[in-house]
């Protein structure tokens, strides 16, 4: 339990501001804060879902653990500083995993059960990457949920987290899991 909400968000979310001063390290506690409950649900429903395709890429045990913590590190590193430069000398804090989620998910929409890694241009996943960007700018421009005011999703983050999860996870696959990675023509 913590007294003072807005000092939490203000020492450890992540700002444009502070981070041009040299605050690296809010790229990474910004992702264990969240606005509420309702916000930390919605991040774990979907790390849930996306999780899984991503990790078992990785493999099981401790080496494929390591691996899949420290993707799901750069990829919310990443939406972070995505963010960060669209809000350049901005006054905004940014809480929340989402971003980290979105590159998981972007990972996951290029892998295949069979361990077959699609190209980028394929159908299916340029099809799902237009629907996932289409979203969130949406949804940062016309939000329509209770308790959400227009503007206060960090779709920017959403959209870097998934193009960089998108683009990486063949790269990592390669680097980390050269016996693992199967591409698919």
């Amino acid at each position: 339990m913590v007294s003072d909400e807005q000092l939490l968000f203000i020492n450890f979310g992540l700002s444009p501001i502070l981070l041009a001063q040299g605050h690296w390290s809010s790229l990474i506690t910004s992702l264990f804060l969240h606005g509420n409950w309702l916000h930390a649900g919605i991040n774990a429903v979907m790390a849930l879902a996306f999780a899984a395709p991503v990790a078992r890429a990785f493999g099981l045990g401790f080496r494929g653990f390591l691996s899949f913590l420290a993707f799901y590190l750069v990829c919310g590193m990443a939406a972070g500083l995505g963010y960060c430069l669209i809000h350049m000398n901005q006054d905004v804090i940014l809480v929340g995993a989402s971003g980290a989620v979105s590159g998981l998910m972007g990972a996951a929409m290029r892998l295949r059960i069979e361990g077959l890694l699609l190209p980028i241009l394929s159908k299916p996943v340029i099809g799902a990457s237009v629907v996932w960007i289409g979203i969130n700018l949406f949804a940062g421009f016309f939000t329509f949920m209770p308790g959400v005011e227009a503007g206060s999703i960090a779709w920017e983050a959403h959209v870097f987290g998934y193009l960089f999860g998108l683009l990486l996870i063949g790269a990592w696959l390669g680097a980390f899991h050269r016996k693992r990675l199967k591409v698919l023509q």
